[in-house]
């Protein structure tokens, strides 16, 4: 175990025997802080660098480049007994999973946490830190290369604040979730960021991702389809990112065009000649097989439904419920619902967000009752508010 120095309090793991001792160590506690550094600029998947960990006094920045074995540390990413906390932590747990083929569990993420208790919709972690601690954090290497040895101590300091005072938060924050009785709002979210199928990449829905795709449909969509697969296979086999092996620009002028010859293939301008060269016949090959594809199996857009003006000036009665109920609740309304969560619910109450959780508790199943006509809203000294529907009268009050 290397330390990192004299006026550090954490440990600078770089080394097998070292990360098995700190992992024992760990292995006591009921939490821990959790923190990734990673580069993804020039790979397709992304190149962990650093992991931090902080738990009470125990305090480590871990090397996975210099560590040959990373099994103790994989075995306690899922144990049952030690809770991980992490902020915004979809990146984190991607990663993770991808580094170890196992999503962390349990865990809990400040960022979710902040937002039900009043903090301001997708709080940063810089900003959290100060609101909960009063600490400000230097911002000075935000843009540092992880994947360089060695680091400085300045740049190690810094990536360790970033476990260092999410401790502190998690303490506030849980507590405080504990006094409000708002737990349990958020306990489906955070079991679901464990779930290892939101990290697999689903390769029959790529093509929604493309720039331009709405312009293709039929056989078109088919080839856009087909093309965004075999970029993916390529991109993950290659490692490196997708963008680099064809753009989304040229893989839409394959599928408008649908060349069967190379000569065709070759006028597409976004197609250079080292692209055709290497991988023009693979390009007309898949072009040629979409054609063959039975049409009942081609990608379609999903319909788009519009509101009609009546549903309009519904969704903006609702969006006024929304507010009130997010103020009664001191959360910010964006926490509780956006304008598209509002839509759905009149066009479809299965998709929103609005229908599960502590959203419908809070807000969704009395929208649901206006909707149906079983409460109305009332004025009153220059607010509104929801009235069962027996006891609205007009619906207008002094």
């Amino acid at each position: 175990m290397t330390n990192a120095g004299e006026q550090q309090d954490y440990a600078y793991i770089d080394d097998d025997s070292s990360l098995v001792a700190f992992c024992r160590e760990l292995g006591k506690a009921s939490y821990c802080a959790i923190d990734t550094e990673f580069i993804r600029e020039s790979t397709y998947y992304p190149e962990l660098a650093l992991i931090q960990i902080a738990s009470g006094d125990l305090l480590a920045c871990i090397d996975p480049l210099a560590i040959t074995d990373l099994g103790p540390l994989a075995e306690l990413l899922v144990r049952d007994s030690l809770l991980k906390v992490f902020h915004s932590s979809s990146q984190d747990l991607e990663i993770l999973y991808q580094k170890f083929g196992k999503v962390p569990v349990p865990v809990f993420d400040t960022q979710v946490a902040a937002a039900v208790l009043g903090y301001s919709h997708q709080i940063s972690y810089a900003d959290l830190v100060q609101q909960v601690t009063g600490v400000q954090l230097e911002k000075k290497h935000t843009r540092a290369n992880w994947m360089r040895r060695p680091l400085s101590r300045d740049e190690l300091d810094y990536a360790m604040d970033d476990v260092r005072y999410l401790l502190a938060v998690y303490q506030d924050l849980d507590g405080r979730l504990k006094n409000t009785g708002r737990h349990g709002w958020i306990a489906r979210d955070l079991q679901a960021m464990s779930d290892s199928d939101n990290y697999r990449i689903d390769m029959d829905q790529l093509w929604k991702r493309l720039r331009g795709v709405q312009k293709l449909k039929g056989e078109r969509l088919q080839i856009a389809s087909d093309l965004c697969r075999w970029r993916e296979q390529q991109a993950q086999r290659q490692n490196r990112p997708r963008r680099w092996i064809v753009k989304d620009d040229a893989i839409i002028e394959i599928a408008r065009q649908k060349p069967d010859s190379l000569e065709s293939l070759s006028s597409i301008p976004e197609l250079g000649d080292k692209m055709i060269k290497r991988h023009g016949e693979k390009l007309l090959a898949i072009v040629s097989a979409a054609g063959r594809t039975d049409p009942s199996l081609w990608p379609r857009h999903d319909k788009v439904k519009t509101l009609d003006s009546e549903q309009m000036a519904l969704g903006d009665c609702l969006m006024g419920l929304c507010r009130m109920f997010a103020e009664e609740n001191d959360i910010s309304l964006a926490t509780l619902a956006t304008r598209k969560d509002i839509d759905n619910l009149i066009l479809n109450q299965k998709s929103s967000r609005l229908t599960q959780g502590w959203r419908f508790a809070m807000a969704g199943e009395q929208l649901l009752k206006f909707i149906h006509g079983q409460a109305s809203i009332a004025a009153r000294s220059g607010s509104i508010e929801l009235l069962p529907d027996d006891s609205a009268g007009s619906g207008v009050a002094d």
